[in-house]
């Protein structure tokens, strides 16, 4: 074999000189790490998308800045995630974001269970009344609750006139500490329940036909397929289902804002409603930062746990 042969049959790393040349470990340390080069530009997008802004937060909620009163920030340590304790309206908004999520989750999950269950079955015009029933979940929010608030009105709305016509009391639906939050709750379950009734519907879609027709061969009624086969299979499609209402349930914003604005007297203000008055109307940035990083390490959390539960091997 000639010199021209194995010049030929080399890698093209050791034919561009000499190995120990620092062209030659560059081109080496590129052709082992190719991975790690095309992923550069990716990681530095996302640290300049992310990584700052979260740090820039993490810093801010360590200082007392106020846009008004105190331009410059001061560092006080954890003065803010400290104080906020103390705050009643804060407390208040922590209660009702975790009674808003939890009723308006657990509603959705019955109701669109039922549903899904209605629509995996065949029945005339079932595509009709699927697309109407999923008409909530492609409609605009701040549309659906400038509807709803009129419904919810006390002098001329749908809601009480019904009410009335039936010889019942009007309710104050939206204007009473009593009532808004459930009213809130109606809401949010009627706008989101078709998304959980999609979630659910392709979950048992994909279930295996054996197990329901073994149960069918052994006798077994309806109540006791769902108990006992349907619901067992689809544990696992409900953690999913549960994780992205959740979040979406936690950081509710538009619907409440644009209905009652927190009101009446803070009786339905929530966690992020708080950081947002605090942080651009009344400029308390140092103290709103702090909020802003305890309600994210609350939904991280209660995301963790779900997705713990999501991965475990379920057995039927």
């Amino acid at each position: 074999m000639t010199t021209e042969h194995v010049k030929a049959a080399a890698p093209f790393f050791e034919r561009i000189g000499d190995p120990l040349s620092l062209k030659h470990r560059v081109l080496r340390w590129l052709d082992l790490n190719l991975a790690i080069v095309f992923n550069l530009p990716t990681v530095g997008f996302l640290v300049a998308l992310i990584a700052f802004p979260v740090g820039l937060v993490l810093w801010t909620s360590l200082t007392d800045w106020q846009l008004v009163t105190n331009q410059s920030p001061q560092f006080i340590g954890l003065t803010n995630y400290v104080r906020m304790w103390t705050e009643e309206r804060w407390l208040n908004g922590i209660f009702n974001t975790f009674y808003f999520a939890a009723c308006t989750v657990l509603g959705q999950l019955i109701l669109g269970m039922a549903t899904a269950l209605l629509f995996n079955r065949q029945f005339a015009a079932k595509a009709f009344y699927r697309s109407i029933w999923m008409m909530p979940m492609i409609s605009m929010s701040v549309a659906i609750s400038l509807v709803w608030a009129i419904l919810f009105n006390n002098t001329y709305g749908l809601l009480n006139y019904v009410l009335t016509g039936m010889g019942l009391p009007g309710i104050e639906w939206v204007t009473s500490p009593q009532w808004v939050m459930p009213s809130l709750i109606i809401v949010g379950i009627w706008q989101h329940t078709p998304f959980m009734t999609l979630l659910l519907l392709a979950g048992l879609q994909s279930l295996p036909t054996d197990p329901f027709e073994a149960a069918r061969i052994d006798g077994a009624s309806k109540w006791q397929v769902l108990v006992n086969v349907t619901l067992p299979l689809m544990q696992g499609h409900i953690m999913v289902a549960l994780i992205l209402r959740s979040i979406f349930a936690m950081k509710e914003f538009d619907t409440i804002m644009a209905i009652t604005e927190g009101g009446p007297n803070y009786a339905s203000e929530t966690m992020n409603m708080n950081i947002y008055f605090n942080a651009f109307e009344y400029g308390y940035m140092g103290a709103s930062s702090a909020k802003g990083v305890l309600f994210f390490t609350a939904i991280l959390l209660i995301q963790l746990v779900l997705v713990k539960l999501r991965r475990r091997q379920w057995s039927y």
